[in-house]
């Protein structure tokens, strides 16, 4: 009796970590960059980055190797997108992470202005259906 309990347990235990883990999956995705960037007056390098945007107002960015990067939201948008998108504005040669936008979550402006003449949007692969 105790043997099935435990055996039914381990089962419940198993099926929410399975849904909690298809969670994160569908809440963050990757943009892969081919250049080095600036955000929040920091240099970060060029790579796969796990981007989201969290309930608290923080964009979130996690590079394959190393620790997350937690950068301030200072201005929310509404906008429908199907995969994650980078905004970063342009300036001589270095790309700043301006506004970032996330499927299901909209999007966020993390530079302030002013915004310069060239722009380029890095999109994250399409989702599969």
């Amino acid at each position: 009796m105790n043997r099935r309990i435990v055996r039914s347990l381990v089962v419940v235990a198993l099926v929410l970590t399975a849904g909690a883990l298809a969670q994160a999956q569908t809440s963050a995705s990757s943009v892969k960059l081919g250049f080095d960037f600036v955000a929040a007056g920091k240099i970060y390098l060029r790579g796969t980055y796990t981007v989201d945007l969290t309930a608290d107002g923080k964009v979130v960015l996690t590079p394959e190797k190393g620790n997350a990067i937690e950068l301030p939201v200072l201005q929310k948008f509404d906008r429908n997108v199907n995969r994650t998108e980078l905004g970063f504005d342009i300036v001589g040669s270095t790309y700043h992470l301006a506004e970032v936008w996330v499927p299901g979550k909209g999007g966020a402006k993390v530079k302030p202005e002013p915004r310069p003449a060239e722009r380029e949007t890095v999109k994250g692969p399409k989702p599969q259906k």
